[in-house]
């Protein structure tokens, strides 16, 4: 480890340049200058294993300082221990292990020492760091420095020549920064890809990195992507510059998040950027967040972007939250979206097919709940607009009867809502405004009680009766006016669940069947009125079947029985109409799905409709449409690299040729789906039924492919097939994606880092 790190060492400070990107630092940094508490000033007396500060509380654990080492001597009149051979030093949260340590107990200095291949180990809570030099910490003082630090994270790597710790800032000198895995991992000397600054400050109080010059390296040779200097705050109100993203598109270089961002106030702050796509094409955003008491905060957003010489496109954005936590009974919410027109374009980003704007007030009472909003809704394709001022909600739960002890009155529940709106709908293409508004009023009386069964007491009849009431009253502005009123009574039955075992061939096979029954009997009615037209009252009466079934097979083997699932969720769904003169049987529908083994499982779903509402008309058909669905999936093949030494775990034949599984993972899947229609009174049927095949395999252990295909069984042709690469390039990634069969066929390539704190500054992508 220490020949590997000094090589690099001297091979790259030479040249003198340096530095990592952003938040990174914050990160490994902030635990380092953050070191000690504020205790130890004064002289310190020491026992056999441990020393203890004199002038501060001696109970209190803290305090003690703790050693250890193979060979100890100890100056009473100098104030020093030589601690030396796997010398250890114990402060608070502190581990300092080294060679040799002298610590000088009256001034309370550390310094440290290691040897050839035995660097100093630093941990710092659950940071570790590795001095390859000397180590020197001043505990009254609170100030440290080190020589050749080296820094381990889990996905990246920071080494510097110095560090120095101050008062209120540090500095570090002769800084490298790199994400090579095969370099974290000690197996190569040199990382491919790494960031070189000289100088980086850290200032304690603000929480902020300043640094010189940041320089790029691939392979040792710097790259010309250099930036002048970075500043990074870690307060949201401090002034900064972002890091802009460079990329190539179409042969054509773009920029995108270059800009600025500072605090207006305690409570605002501003952030401005831009990006460039060419002479024509280019953008600028504004955004404004605020952060005020009890947990409101939210941000305004504006987007203007140009999009030819003759079209440009802006959008303003306003959102507002409160903290779900916050104890206010009154919260109030906001996300409005505006656009200056409908436009159309397809190469501006900022258009969508519909834009949805909202603005909500909820109060909550001891058992009600109130909430006024206004909502606009823009469809920027149709040029349609909706917008409803004011929409009132109200809802009021209560249990009138919640200390009756009689069973049918304990459990009583009642829900009254009502929601009033006035709708607005203005159409810039038809050039008319129209008006609407709606009153509805719902009432829900719900109770359960338990029975038990007379001949199993064990087991009990859940029955819920509820009865729903809904009215509802529109008005249209010099049009019309509906009303309507809904009345519907039900009461569900659940019923204990049936289970059978049944015994085959002297026990060795065991057959368990499992079934949940529930009865839902409903009657319904509904009364609409209109003002030009008369129609009878219809009045529903049904009553819904719902079945769950389990079924398994257990075999015998070695005193053990073995679990095989014929059918693991099998439910069935049908009603039983009074009304109807053929068949008093409505449409029946049935699910389920088995799973057999871990990689082995199948779906299926159906419906059978025998009648086919048309004008809240029941009409019977004469020939019944059906519609069933059905997937079987195989994971066929999984085969995983063994990522560890080759010498050890691959197995040598005797031409000396490597016998390994390579990693493989295939996957088939099969659905089919049937489906008959009436379209204008003319049958027809749809049937789809296809073959997926989904693999990757690992060529080597930087190489993947990866495939997916549709193979569409009764036109006999391949309807979708792509197909994807990767390169594994340790700081790199690569990958080509080519999809030449399919609706649109494609193929697009990226190569980008895979540190994901550089990830947005370099990548290069490019499709057809």
């Amino acid at each position: 480890m220490l020949m590997l790190s000094k090589t690099f060492f001297i091979d790259s400070y030479r040249n003198l340049i340096q530095l990592p990107r952003t938040i990174i630092f914050l990160f490994f940094l902030f635990p380092i200058f953050s070191y000690a508490r504020k205790e130890n000033k004064n002289s310190i007396s020491f026992s056999e294993s441990k020393i203890e500060i004199e002038k501060l509380d001696k109970e209190n654990p803290l305090n003690i300082v703790k050693y250890r080492s193979n060979i100890q001597e100890h100056n009473v009149e100098k104030g020093k221990s030589y601690l030396n051979g796997n010398a250890l030093i114990e402060y608070l949260d502190t581990k300092i292990e080294a060679d040799s340590i002298e610590f000088n107990w009256k001034k309370g200095y550390i310094h440290a020492t290691g040897k050839k291949n035995h660097p100093i180990y630093l941990q710092k809570g659950d940071k570790k760091y590795s001095i390859y030099r000397l180590f020197h910490l001043d505990l009254g003082e609170k100030k440290w420095n080190a020589k050749e630090i080296y820094i381990q994270e889990k996905d990246h790597v920071i080494i510097a020549n110095s560090i120095k710790e101050e008062k209120n800032y540090s500095l570090m000198e002769k800084v490298i920064y790199t994400a090579d895995p095969l370099f974290i991992e000690k197996k190569e000397i040199y990382p491919d890809f790494y960031l070189k600054t000289n100088h980086l400050k850290y200032f304690h109080k603000k929480k902020s990195i300043f640094t010189g010059p940041v320089f790029f390296y691939l392979y040792r040779v710097p790259i010309p992507l250099v930036f002048p200097f970075l500043y990074i705050p870690d307060s949201i109100s401090s002034y900064g510059i972002p890091f802009p993203r460079f990329g190539i598109k179409n042969k054509k270089i773009y920029i995108e998040n270059i800009g600025i961002f500072f605090p207006i106030s305690n409570y605002f702050n501003c952030r401005i950027n831009g990006s460039m796509y060419g002479i024509d094409k280019w953008k600028l955003k504004t955004e404004m967040e605020y952060k005020l008491k009890y947990g409101n905060k939210g941000f305004l957003f504006f987007d203007y972007q140009s999009v030819s010489k003759k079209d440009f496109d802006y959008q303003l954005k306003w959102k507002h939250n409160q903290d779900i936590k916050s104890n206010s009974e009154t919260k109030f919410n906001a996300d409005m979206n505006y656009h200056n027109k409908f436009t159309t374009k397809t190469n501006s980003s900022i258009n969508k097919e519909v834009n949805i704007s909202n603005i909500s007030l909820r109060k909550k009472f001891q058992e009600s709940f109130l909430k006024i909003e206004a909502y606009m809704i823009q469809n920027l394709q149709k040029g349609e607009m909706d917008l409803k001022v004011p929409k009132i909600n109200l809802a009021i739960r209560k249990k009138p009867f919640f200390l009756n002890k009689n069973p049918f009155l304990r459990q009583f529940v009642m829900d009254y809502k009502v929601l009033a709106s006035n709708s607005i709908y203005p159409n810039k293409i038809e050039k008319k405004t129209d008006i609407q508004t709606e009153i509805n009023n719902t009432i829900n009386l719900s109770t359960y009680y338990i029975l038990p069964v007379h001949y199993y007491p064990y087991l009990n009849l859940k029955i819920s009766p509820k009865i729903h009431y809904k009215g509802s009253s529109t008005w249209y502005f010099f049009s019309c006016k509906s009303l309507f009123q809904a009345i519907n009574i039900s009461m569900d039955i659940l019923f204990p669940s049936i289970e059978r075992i049944f015994l085959m061939n002297k026990r060795y096979f065991l057959l368990r069947y499992k079934m949940e029954p529930m009865l839902s009997f409903n009657f319904g009615s509904f009364f609409p009125i209109f003002i030009h037209q008369e129609d009878k009252n219809p009045i529903k009466k049904r009553i819904h079947l719902t079945l769950d079934n389990n079924l398994e097979l257990k075999i015998k083997k070695n005193r053990e029985y073995e679990k095989i699932k014929i059918l693991e969720s099998f439910q069935m769904k049908s009603s039983y109409v009074f009304e109807e003169e053929f068949l008093k049987w409505e449409n029946f529908y049935f699910t389920g799905y088995t799973d057999f083994t871990k990689y082995l499982g199948i779906k299926y779903e159906g419906k059978i409709d025998f009648y086919e509402k048309e004008n809240c008309k029941s009409i019977f058909l004469d020939k019944k449409k059906f519609k069933f669905d059905f997937s079987l999936r195989y994971h066929l093949i999984k085969n995983q690299m063994n990522l560890l030494d080759e010498k050890k775990c691959f197995l040598f034949d005797k031409d000396n040729y490597a016998k390994y599984p390579i990693p493989l993972d295939l996957r088939i899947d099969f659905h089919s789906n049937y489906e008959n229609k009436n379209n204008n009174n003319k049958p027809y049927s749809l049937n789809n039924t296809f073959l997926s095949i989904n693999g990757s395999i690992g060529l080597t252990k930087y190489w993947k492919i990866e495939i997916h295909t549709d193979y569409d069984l009764f036109k006999k042709r391949i309807t979708v097939a792509n197909i994807i690469f990767y390169r594994d390039l340790r700081s790199f990634k690569m990958n080509f994606n080519w999809s030449p069969i399919g609706k649109t066929p494609f193929w697009s390539f990226f190569i980008g880092i895979k540190d994901p704190n550089l990830s947005n500054i370099i990548q290069y992508k490019e499709t057809n």
